[in-house]
């Protein structure tokens, strides 16, 4: 796929949120795959591969599925909650919520939680996040001091130091703290909502931000006015 720039009068809200209801969509369908594999069921291979799919038969457990993404995947997240009701609870990365529909905020009723970097983050974003906040449904937020929009997916090991500082793959965190902390958070949520026999629990704290690293909520002040 090539890059396209946005055209002269063009919406990039509307652009946006046509490419964020397709990758919702494609993440349903990638479900449904997995869903027919588990069943037993033949999927079409463009590699025409030979693999017998019967032995994947009833691997899977599928009354425990998530949806988690980073960035744009974290709009994909909350767009997939609403579209889909086999997913059971969402985990949101940084997430760049610019390209959702206020709109559909109220039909999403899984517990979501918000794990952000304390660079990425402003308040327009961040007032979009609040209101998925629930009185009824678990909806938690942190943030991780230190930490920028790249310390999220495995960009941030590419570089050494100083390089990735200078290209902000790296924040003022040691990037190995700032991802034990987000994949730790991630399972012991993840085993609050899906009843996961683990002990991932050990890392409940994390989810109230609860660490050095650590606060809950968000960093970035929001102005509230006054009638």
């Amino acid at each position: 796929m090539y890059y396209r720039p946005l055209k002269t009068d063009e919406s990039e809200l509307l652009l946006r949120n046509n490419q964020v209801k397709q990758r919702a969509d494609e993440c349903i369908r990638a479900l449904d795959l997995l869903i027919d594999i588990n069943s037993g069921k033949s999927v079409e291979n463009i590699l025409l591969s030979e693999f017998d799919w019967s032995k994947l038969k009833n691997c899977m457990d599928l009354c425990r599925i998530a949806v988690m993404g980073h960035s744009f995947g974290g709009a994909t997240v909350i767009e997939c909650l609403c579209k889909e009701v086999k997913f059971k609870c969402g985990i949101a990365l940084d997430a760049w919520m610019f390209p959702l529909e206020e709109e559909i905020f109220p039909r999403v009723k899984q517990p979501i939680f918000f794990i952000n970097s304390e660079k990425f983050q402003w308040a327009g974003n961040i007032i979009l996040m609040k209101k998925l906040d629930s009185a009824v449904i678990p909806r938690k937020m942190i943030t991780i001091l230190g930490a920028v929009h790249q310390s999220f997916p495995d960009f941030t090991f590419l570089t050494g130091h100083w390089v990735g500082k200078i290209l902000k793959l790296q924040g003022e965190i040691d990037p190995h703290i700032a991802m034990d902390l987000c994949n730790r958070a991630s399972l012991a949520f993840l085993q609050q909502h899906l009843s996961l026999e683990k002990d991932f629990n050990q890392w409940h704290h994390l989810i109230d931000g609860k660490d050095a690293h650590l606060i809950p909520g968000t960093n970035i002040t929001l102005l509230q006015s006054s009638i």
